[in-house]
């Protein structure tokens, strides 16, 4: 999150969302009743005295809406805000109507509340100061299978699993050669993510050897990936692996490395 202005005496905030972590954290911080400016576009209201249907031309505007309704939507990536216009910066568009204001990554937003409360404050803070924190993945692997979690703000958002037939240990030389794709499949789905998520540290956590070999493959295949990567023991797999790193303090650990 990213504090652009403030003036408390007219009690307003302007702000940038720049992850999905904020627009969680402003999701709680939006209340009933609260005014948001933001720049949105609208439908421009058609002619009463129009006698045929006329194509709806949609405008950008600067409005200001009283919010009535504050919906969070994680799979979107966005959140939205409805209410009554009580500004407009365009005459097309008139006062009262009921609009959506849809705030995702890079939205800016001005906040005006009667009063701001201690605790709204706090997250305010709280939000600029995430945003200076590693971002961190989490990847439990085992023998053809692979995890992948982000820590977020709100909780853990798992993101995506990987599987593959490795076959059996009988036949080495396919094992060998479908165990290379499996670890290609993970890293090239490691960088997406973390190229998409601007993710900065990766734990690599498992029950077995497979991570510390994934990790040899990274040094010599991924190289820049590797740099990113921190191995650690987990005593299963799975999205249990993933809640195992959390609870034994290994993200915080590597948040402050």
């Amino acid at each position: 999150m990213k504090i652009i202005h403030r003036d408390m005496k007219r009690g307003e905030i302007k702000v940038k969302a720049e992850t999905l972590d904020d627009l969680w954290h402003l999701y709680h911080i939006i209340e009933e009743g609260d005014i948001i400016f933001s720049k949105t576009l609208r439908k421009k209201a058609q002619r009463s005295d129009s006698l045929r249907a006329e194509k709806v031309e949609v405008i950008p505007v600067f409005l200001g809406i009283r919010a009535e309704k504050i919906d969070f939507h994680k799979f979107a990536n966005n959140l939205r805000i409805n209410g009554p216009i009580v500004y407009t910066s365009s005459e097309e568009v008139p006062l009262g109507k009921y609009h959506t204001i849809t705030v995702g990554e890079g939205t800016i937003i001005t906040i005006q509340k009667p009063r701001w409360k201690g605790y709204q404050l706090d997250r305010l803070k709280e939000a600029e100061s995430a945003s200076k924190r590693a971002k961190v993945m989490i990847v439990v692997m085992e023998d053809g299978e692979a995890d992948m979690a982000l820590v977020r703000e709100y909780g853990v958002d798992i993101i995506t699993g990987i599987r593959h037939n490795l076959g059996g240990k009988r036949y080495r030389t396919n094992r060998d050669a479908d165990e290379k794709k499996f670890f290609h499949d993970v890293a090239k789905t490691m960088e997406e993510i973390i190229q998409r998520e601007n993710v900065e540290r990766a734990i690599v956590a498992g029950p077995g050897f497979v991570k510390e070999e994934f990790y040899k493959f990274l040094q010599s295949s991924y190289p820049d990936l590797a740099k990113k990567v921190v191995v650690e023991d987990t005593s299963v797999t799975g999205r249990t692996g993933i809640y195992e790193v959390i609870r034994r303090g290994i993200v915080d650990r590597v948040y402050h490395e």
